[in-house]
C-alpha cells in the first residue's frame, strides 16, 4: 500500500537519463556532485525501464522537489507516473525542475530551471533553493492523451501530427542520434524539408515525402474545426516551441480564463500557401497576427483527432486508437522551478 500522502516531504531528488542527449555528461556530472549532500536523493537508471523503479521509491517518500536531467520524452514519461501511477494526491506532487541536458530541450526552455550552470544546478538542490522567497515557479497544465494505442493515458506538453511529427522522428533518427543538439538539428530539418516544400509541395501519397499531406477530422471541444486533406495539426500548453517559434495567435475566447494555461490548437490545411510568404509569419509572428485562410488556430479543452498514421508527443512516436479518435484534454496543472 502506498503511505506516501501520509509521509512528509523530503528534501530533493534528482533523475538521470544518462543516455539523454547521446550521453548526458552534464546530468552523470551533477548526480555525482549531489550524490552525498543530506536530504538528497539521485538516481541513474542504466536502463529506461529502471526509472518507475527510482519512481516508485520516490512515491514511498515524495520529494519536496524533483529535478530531471534528461531530454523531452523522459519528461513526459516523469509527468505521466506522478499523474497516473503514482498514488499521489495534487497537493503531494513534487516541484519539477527541467534541466536541459537532452538533444533539442523544447520543454526545459520554456518552463525549465533556467541556469545552465552545473554549480548553480548543484547549489539548488544541495541548498533547497526552492525554498527561497526569490524563487520563481512556472504553474503550467499539461497536454493528456486520453486514448493513444496501446499505453494511455500520457501527459506531455507538445502533440504534433502530419508533417510536424514526420519531421521530428527525422530530426531525432537523422541528427540527434548522432550526437548534434540544441537547435541545430531542428535547423537542418526545417531547411531539409522547407526547401523542398517551397518548390514542389507534396502530393497526396507522395509517402517518402515528410511534408506530405494525411487525412484528418479534427474536433475542438465539439465543432468540427477541419475534416480532409491537411498539412499539420498540433496541441500544446506551452508558450513557445523549438527555435522561439509560437505557431499559435489569437486570444482565447473563453475556454479557459488565461491563455499562459490554455490548450492552444493549430491546423494547416492543404495545399499550403506560398511558404516563404507565409512561414515566418506562422512560426515568429504576434498574437494578432494576419493568416493565411488555410490556418487555424485556437484554445481548447478538449481535442479529437481522428487520423491513420503516427504522432508524436515530446518527441516520442505515439499512435491514434484503432476504433475512434485520439482524445486530447487540457490536463493537470503541474508547478515548475524557473530560478
Amino acid at each position: 500500500m502506498n503511505h506516501a500522502a501520509d509521509r512528509e516531504p523530503a528534501g530533493a531528488a534528482l533523475i538521470v537519463n544518462p543516455h539523454s542527449g547521446g550521453r548526458n555528461r552534464d546530468g552523470l556530472k551533477l548526480a555525482e556532485m549531489v550524490r552525498d549532500a543530506p536530504g538528497v536523493r539521485a538516481f541513474v537508471p542504466e536502463r529506461f525501464e529502471q526509472i518507475d523503479a527510482a519512481l516508485a521509491e520516490l512515491a514511498e517518500a515524495p520529494p519536496e522537489a524533483l529535478f530531471i536531467s534528461s531530454g523531452d520524452g523522459t519528461i513526459h514519461y516523469i509527468q505521466t507516473w506522478l499523474v497516473e501511477r503514482s498514488g499521489l494526491p495534487p497537493e503531494r506532487r513534487p516541484i519539477l525542475a527541467l534541466l536541459p541536458h537532452g538533444s533539442t530541450n523544447m520543454t526545459a526552455a520554456d518552463i525549465g530551471y533556467r541556469s545552465k550552470d552545473l554549480e548553480q544546478q548543484a547549489a539548488m538542490i544541495r541548498d533547497g533553493g526552492w525554498r527561497r522567497p526569490q524563487a520563481r515557479f512556472h504553474d503550467r497544465p499539461t497536454v493528456r492523451l486520453v486514448n493513444p494505442k496501446g499505453n494511455g493515458p500520457l501527459h506531455g506538453m507538445f502533440l504534433g501530427g502530419g508533417v510536424l511529427a514526420e519531421a521530428t522522428l527525422f530530426c531525432r533518427d537523422t541528427f540527434n542520434r548522432k550526437g548534434l543538439r540544441g537547435h541545430w538539428g531542428p535547423v537542418l530539418t526545417l531547411l531539409s524539408v522547407g526547401l523542398k516544400a517551397i518548390f514542389r509541395p507534396a502530393k497526396p501519397g507522395e509517402e517518402r515525402r515528410i511534408d506530405r499531406p494525411q487525412e484528418m477530422r479534427v474536433v475542438v471541444d465539439g465543432e468540427v474545426l477541419g475534416d480532409g486533406w491537411k498539412v499539420a495539426v498540433l496541441a500544446t500548453t506551452l508558450s513557445k516551441l523549438v527555435l522561439g517559434a509560437r505557431p499559435f495567435w489569437g486570444a482565447c475566447d473563453g475556454a479557459v480564463e488565461e491563455a499562459e494555461q490554455a490548450l492552444r490548437v493549430s491546423l494547416f490545411d492543404y495545399p499550403p500557401p506560398f511558404l516563404l510568404r507565409w512561414l515566418p509569419v506562422v512560426l515568429w509572428g504576434g498574437p494578432e497576427r494576419r493568416v493565411h485562410p488555410s490556418m487555424h488556430s485556437r484554445c481548447a479543452q478538449r481535442l479529437e483527432i481522428t487520423v491513420r498514421e503516427r504522432l508524436v508527443l515530446d518527441g516520442e512516436e505515439v499512435l491514434p486508437p484503432e476504433d475512434g479518435p485520439l482524445i486530447v484534454e487540457r490536463g493537470p496543472v503541474l508547478r515548475y522551478l524557473l530560478a
